[in-house]
């Protein structure tokens, strides 16, 4: 049972790896791109997306996949077209209904949030993207519950590269253009990359219905209840995440305005902290969603047969593959803010912002790994709450500070902080209550804390002038990266804080 976690994992990884490299690639040239107001401008603009998009996306997709996978299972292709069918009926009229509303609180939204009224053709074109995604979402998570993880991957490359062209190119050819403008075309990028998705999807979704005649033919009666049962709950647990996104982009800018920041500087650092340090900091989410994506039906199941000696050898493994992969990412951003934030953004301002997050890698990576442990464990309701605490305190916190003149965008950091560590502290006392681990710290935190000074040590070595990237080779950083990083694997190795024989388990398998 650990032997299939630990595969699933590692395969999850790869393609996570692979989707997430292009994600962030993309990130970090739209902002050299756009600038810190015009990200700015477009992460409110996202963050206004994803309240609409959390009814036809948090809940629905799991619904979906949940009652695809148990009828699949049973090889019912009549229930699992019609689940598909419903699904899809569904997320398409509430998409509408969400888009009718964005029409006509248009310009509350340019005025009351964005605080831009030349964004009104961006909030315009949201619309496509609300329905494109909403389809796109269906289409998904009908393949996730089928157990083909290829299909949607396919997707999210074509998602991102499609997005990525068009962007790039138009903004390129179309400079100098003003920040209102630079951030109306990222929005229309997402609706164009989620277009060539749902082509995708229809073409796959086409060619197995040739495979899988009876799903043309045969009828079964409406799952739309069963989806709702399942949905609505997720879905609040879901809201309560991106609210919080949502009012830190609305709050923030506002609070930072009274602390005497201009409209200008306000909207900068919400690009600065939520456009470019957060992609950073949420690195580890590689890793970790893989984790998650194994962890849950293989804790559930080990639940219900009652191996705890499995669980908890699988929940301690989770925990060391999260350090191993957080810790030298976090150091790495404290040692090396500055070079990074040249490298990756050709922003200086950005480098004391990524360094004060630095250690959030950490507390964020074990803080979604554990929350998956806790979902794996039936302990959802507790895992909603604690992060329904934190979210208070963040928004708080945030609402007190920032518009302090002496602390400014600093409060943002400590409201982060004082989050995830509250998170942190609920969490680890649910999991204490239901089961006993015995952590080694040494092999989870000192080897990889060991190693990853080792790896910093020789990213200075083999690069001259970290002080003042302007003067040295793009190409020479990335190289004594890649030192680094191999010099990273070595120490594990030596001091044997990798778990044995694990990629010649997996490539056997």
């Amino acid at each position: 049972m650990q032997r299939r976690f630990i595969y699933g994992s590692i395969l999850m990884v790869f393609l996570n790896i692979f989707v997430r490299l292009i994600g962030l690639t993309y990130d970090v040239l739209l902002s050299r791109l756009l600038g810190a107001e015009a990200i700015g401008l477009f992460e409110i603009s996202l963050s206004t997306l994803m309240i609409f998009l959390i009814v036809v996306m948090s809940g629905i997709s799991t619904a979906i996949t949940k009652l695809v996978a148990e009828h699949n299972s049973n090889n019912n292709y009549m229930s699992i077209n019609s689940i598909f069918r419903d699904a899809l009926y569904l997320n398409l009229v509430t998409s509408i209904v969400i888009s009718f509303i964005v029409v006509f609180a248009a310009e509350f939204i340019t005025v009351n949030i964005l605080k831009n009224s030349s964004m009104l053709v961006g909030v315009y074109l949201l619309i496509p993207a609300i329905i494109t995604i909403a389809i796109s979402t269906v289409y998904k998570s009908f393949f996730y519950g089928l157990k083909n993880i290829v299909i949607p991957g396919i997707g999210e490359i074509i998602e991102g590269l499609s997005k990525f062209i068009f962007v790039m190119l138009v903004i390129s050819n179309l400079s100098p253009l003003s920040s209102t403008k630079k951030a109306t075309i990222a929005i229309l990028g997402i609706s164009i990359g989620e277009f060539f998705n749902v082509l995708w999807y229809l073409y796959s979704k086409n060619k197995l219905n040739k495979s899988k005649k009876s799903f043309k033919k045969e009828k079964a009666n409406s799952f739309i209840p069963k989806i709702l049962i399942i949905s609505l709950p997720l879905t609040l647990s879901g809201f309560l995440n991106v609210a919080i996104r949502f009012l830190n982009t609305i709050l923030i800018p506002s609070r930072l305005m009274l602390a005497g920041y201009s409209r200008n500087q306000s909207v900068a650092a919400i690009g600065r902290i939520m456009g470019m340090t957060m992609p950073l900091i949420s690195l580890p989410f590689v890793v970790t969603n893989a984790l998650v994506v194994n962890l849950i039906p293989s804790l559930t199941e080990q639940m219900i047969h009652k191996r705890y000696k499995e669980i908890r050898a699988d929940i301690q493994l989770s925990i060391k593959v999260t350090l191993l992969v957080s810790i030298p990412l976090a150091l790495t951003y404290i040692m090396l803010s500055k070079p990074i934030a040249i490298f990756l953004y050709n922003d200086s301002l950005v480098a004391e912002y990524i360094k004060i997050m630095g250690l959030a890698t950490i507390l964020f990576g074990l803080q979604h790994n554990i929350a998956g442990i806790l979902y794996g464990i039936n302990k959802q309701n507790s895992a909603t709450f604690n992060r329904l605490v934190g979210m208070g305190v963040q928004i708080f916190i945030t609402y007190t500070l920032v518009g302090s003149p002496v602390i400014g965008a600093y409060g943002i950091f400590i409201a982060y902080y004082c989050s995830f560590i509250i998170v942190m502290f609920l969490d680890i006392i649910t999991l204490r209550r239901l089961i006993k681990l015995n952590l080694d710290y040494i092999d989870i935190i000192g080897k990889p804390t060991l190693a990853s000074f080792f790896m910093i040590a020789i990213i200075y070595i083999t690069n001259y002038d970290l002080g003042n990237l302007h003067n040295t080779s793009s190409l020479l950083f990335i190289l004594s990266l890649a030192v680094g990083a191999l010099s990273y694997f070595l120490v594990l190795t030596l001091t044997r804080a990798l778990p044995k024989n694990l990629i010649r388990k997996f490539l056997k398998s």
